[in-house]
């Protein structure tokens, strides 16, 4: 039965993916005659996310008004599967490390939906990642990043990294925030390592059990207020502590070792 769902699984993405590739591509040339190409791409993406959430079995509960317009928003990070679940929700475009860019298929999507990559090996670069922030937020375009710079298993939110938040503190931009969540259906390991990704986990290993899984819920709450601050620092912070409010703990495994994740995994 899981290979089945696996194998099903497999040939939908596959096919789900060729055909958002092709209508991107074939609108490509008529949006940018009319200097549209960055959001057609962004909502060609964002078409692709939905039908990639729902041919992987995950059920979004979205809590909350999602945010209108132009934005900056930011959120706590649990697995790769947070960037099509957002985009799914809101069509936007997504700051992700460099390394991304490399992964097989993944960083191919993610360069065609215009990721801002940003190499965290250099501290120069994020100058040119937050400038490149800026432009998109001028331009009255919606821009995502997770501001604890790793995905985590869920028991907590990390200390968020305040350097790409320095042009919303600049310009007094507000800042919106989104709060996630996994849970797994019955009989799966818990969400905290059947869907987060984090660690040292292997990729590939985690998402052919995670397609071959019954599937799972996400759960995602805009937060009500924008939060304006002149300083990076303390808008890091108060965003941090908005989250952490709503945010509620994932169950996890008792044994946090790499052979006990994997232990749960395969159970």
């Amino acid at each position: 039965m899981r290979g089945l769902r696996l194998l099903r699984r497999l040939v939908l993405l596959t096919l789900v993916t060729l055909a958002c590739l092709l209508i991107l591509f074939l609108g490509a040339l008529p949006a940018a005659l009319v200097g549209r190409f960055g959001p057609w791409r962004v909502r060609v993406m964002s078409w692709w996310s939905r039908l990639l959430v729902a041919v992987i079995g995950c059920e979004i509960e979205v809590v909350g008004v999602r945010p209108e317009g132009g934005f900056l928003l930011v959120s706590n990070h649990l697995s790769y599967v947070d960037i099509p679940v957002l985009a799914s929700c809101l069509p936007c475009t997504f700051v992700s490390k460099a390394e991304v860019r490399s992964w097989p298929v993944l960083g191919l999507l993610s360069w065609l939906a215009g990721t801002i990559y940003i190499d965290r090996n250099r501290r120069s670069d994020v100058v040119r990642v937050g400038a490149e922030i800026e432009r998109e937020l001028e331009k009255g375009r919606r821009v995502v990043f997770f501001p604890e710079g790793t995905s985590t298993g869920g028991a907590s939110v990390q200390p968020f990294r305040s350097s790409l938040l320095e042009p919303a503190a600049a310009h007094g931009i507000a800042v919106r925030y989104a709060v996630l969540r996994y849970e797994a259906h019955a009989g799966m390991p818990p969400a905290s390592v059947s869907v987060a990704w984090w660690g040292d986990m292997d990729f590939a290993p985690h998402i052919l059990q995670l397609l071959s899984s019954p599937g799972f819920r996400a759960r995602v709450e805009f937060g009500e207020e924008a939060i304006v601050d002149a300083d990076r620092k303390a808008l890091a912070q108060r965003l941090h502590r908005s989250i952490s409010e709503r945010f509620q703990p994932m169950e996890q495994v008792l044994e946090s070792t790499p052979a006990a994740r994997r232990e749960a995994a395969a159970s």
